[in-house]
């Protein structure tokens, strides 16, 4: 146990990632229990066919065939006299997905955007166009666009596409969507609107438990010994192996931040950045090459990928100094992906830790100077920190949210805030909770 000697601007160093005792995340177990093939692949090429004139789905193709409500999918839907035009995808992962789909192109109106390509006929040579109308010469046609070949690891892409016919009082799907220009131009006819989700793909991977590779110091200290679920913490979603294409870019680093609330109500604040290494394919065993898919179950063929596995950064301290600790932690996560330096990169944190005097009235912001000289930031002192999350609180939610989480908790409700910026949950999380206080 370490002597406690006052209040301290960081309390513990921790990296967590994959070590030799993980064990496999649930919902990984129960995905090889019941031999799920995982995550469904992105998409990467679609079509449009004709039924009317006797075409069927092409090979590796599905056709989507009905509206979320059930409704048929027809694209000419509600149209008199007019083909039975349906819409199909494919997905695959030998080939860069979609990034975006369904860009309704009015031919003689609009400009084709760059780097989209347009449907033009279907996949046995008849027009695709789309448009209902026989009034007019006007034809529409369907367009997308297509990931470079060499993109980051976490790019978006088109990961599933649909249907709908608002005339039937159909709404998008949640998270999906809404292409804003009708297919139907006609006057006769239903208003048929395409739909598409982007997220980012999983890739083929295997998911264990976090674990502790390497905390600082070694020892506890004695009012505020260090929790093992704070690898959890730092990767939430598990340390995963995961196989990308060899053309995949590296992500950059991800910062986040979380709160630790013991039982005594006192809270302890993390700053972490999780970040991707490559690992090496000889501590893969033959089970796991194939469950990666890098070793094909027949012919024993080996499949040439990167594999890489996740790795998280973190600092815990009684103090919110979030934006220090993102400037430290980058300055860390920079230093280990390059050099030789002249110090190690222990003497760059023993010093952050052990060195930096705890900001004061007196001494507000405290000057943190690497010994290289390579990183300069300020530590300021953590007073503004409830005023700043309450501001934060109002100047990136809506009016109506902030009191929401008041009412729900004056009724007892659980709540759950969401938030497509990370680092600015737990701010927006603690200012919710000063303003039900």
């Amino acid at each position: 146990m370490i002597e406690d000697k006052g209040p301290r601007v960081t309390d513990y160093f921790v990296v967590a990632g994959l070590t030799d005792t993980s064990t496999l995340l649930d919902q990984e177990v129960n995905r090889l229990d019941t031999k799920s093939t995982g995550p469904k692949a992105p998409i990467t090429d679609i079509a449009v066919i004709n039924k009317s004139a006797g075409e069927t789905v092409p090979e590796g193709y599905t056709c989507v065939e009905a509206t979320p409500s059930a409704l048929q999918a027809n694209l000419n839907y509600g149209s008199l006299k007019s083909p039975e035009l349906f819409l199909c995808y494919k997905r695959a992962r030998d080939k860069p997905p979609l990034t975006d789909i369904g860009y309704v192109l009015y031919e003689g109106k609009e400009r084709l955007i760059p780097g989209c390509e347009v449907i033009q006929a279907t996949p046995y040579g008849r027009c695709a166009n789309v448009n209902n109308s026989s009034t007019t010469s006007q034809r529409i046609f369907i367009t997308y666009r297509r990931a470079p070949l060499i993109r980051p690891q976490n790019s978006l892409a088109v990961t599933d596409i649909c249907v709908i016919v608002t005339s039937k009082g159909e709404t998008p799907p949640h998270t999906f969507c809404k292409v804003d220009k009708n297919l139907n131009c006609g006057m006769w006819g239903s208003s048929v609107f395409l739909c598409y989700k982007k997220s980012v793909p999983a890739s083929n991977a295997i998911a264990y438990k976090a674990g502790l590779i390497f905390r600082y110091p070694e020892d506890d200290y004695e009012s505020f010994p260090l929790s093992e679920s704070v690898p959890l913490f730092c990767l939430p979603m598990g340390a995963t192996i995961e196989c990308w294409d060899p053309q995949t870019k590296y992500p950059l680093p991800v910062f986040s931040t979380f709160v630790l609330t013991g039982s005594s109500a006192e809270k302890v604040y993390g700053a972490a950045i999780q970040f991707y290494e490559p690992y090496s394919r000889e501590l893969l065993t033959e089970k796991q090459l194939m469950q990666l898919g890098l070793l094909t179950p027949v012919e024993r063929k080996v499949v040439s990928k990167s594999i890489n596995s996740n790795k998280c950064i973190c600092l815990l301290s009684h103090w919110p100094f979030f934006e220090a600790f993102r400037k430290f932690l980058m300055f860390i996560y920079k230093l280990s992906v390059s050099g030789p330096h002249p110090l190690p990169i222990e003497k760059h944190i023993s010093h952050f830790m052990q060195n930096i005097p705890f900001p004061s009235p007196q001494r507000p912001r405290i000057l943190v100077q690497s010994d290289s000289g390579l990183q300069t930031f300020y530590v300021t002192g953590p007073v503004s920190f409830y005023f700043q999350s309450l501001a934060d609180l109002y100047k990136f939610t809506a009016f109506e949210m902030c009191t929401l989480p008041c009412e729900q908790c004056r009724h007892e409700h659980v709540c759950t805030l969401c938030k497509d910026r990370s680092p600015l949950i737990t701010y927006l999380v603690v200012g919710a909770v000063s303003h039900c206080h």
